[in-house]
């Protein structure tokens, strides 16, 4: 969500789009969430690639560590799945808690939200770091599809080399690209410019 676009008044009580704006800012800091333990998960998983169960354990060449597996398809599907997971419950849960709300508690919230500086740049570096996660997964596909598995790669469109190349990569592009964003403006905004505005 680009928080930068939307209309911002002077006064809480007239600020427009409140659920928009609470709704896109709450699913995106979902989405987010659900990368973060996505991906924390999968470099878990990486880490466990040196275990080598004894038995024949079903459990673990199943759901842990598919046969086949390197240390990216594991990132990568972890990190795909959590921000789905993340997305979803909370768009699940979302509409319960949100649903008592007064119109000015939408406003209001939506109207600090969008006042408060740092969280505008946290939005618009998130969003850019997703845009450019996607980017970068159709452009490396587009490059090497063998890498990807794919053949005839070369003359499709970006949509439907994205669609070719599953929903799990997408998000976990888009996952990680966001929490890049993220961790570039953490880097920028309290490392070079030591916390000043």
């Amino acid at each position: 969500m680009l928080s930068t676009f939307w209309p911002h008044t002077e006064y809480a009580e007239d600020q427009p789009f409140p659920k928009l704006v609470l709704t896109g800012h709450v699913l995106d800091r979902s989405f987010q969430a659900g990368a973060f333990l996505g991906s924390t998960t999968g470099l878990i998983r990486i880490g466990l690639l040196a275990y080598q169960p004894t038995s024949d354990n079903k459990f673990y060449t199943r759901f842990i560590i598919p046969p086949g597996s390197t240390p990216a398809t594991l990132l990568m599907r972890s990190t795909g799945t959590g921000a789905v997971l993340g997305l979803g419950a909370m768009a699940a849960m979302l509409p319960y808690y949100l649903v008592k709300w007064e119109p000015i508690e939408w406003q209001d919230r939506s109207w600090r939200l969008l006042e408060n500086p740092g969280q505008v740049e946290v939005d618009t570096w998130g969003f850019v770091g997703a845009v450019l996660g996607v980017t970068g997964l159709v452009v490396m596909a587009r490059r090497n599809g063998r890498m990807f598995q794919l053949t005839g790669h070369e003359e499709v469109s970006s949509l439907v080399l994205l669609r070719a190349l599953g929903w799990r990569n997408a998000f976990a592009s888009a996952g990680m690209g966001s929490l890049s964003g993220v961790l570039g403006y953490l880097g920028w905004r309290y490392g070079v410019m030591g916390g000043k505005r």
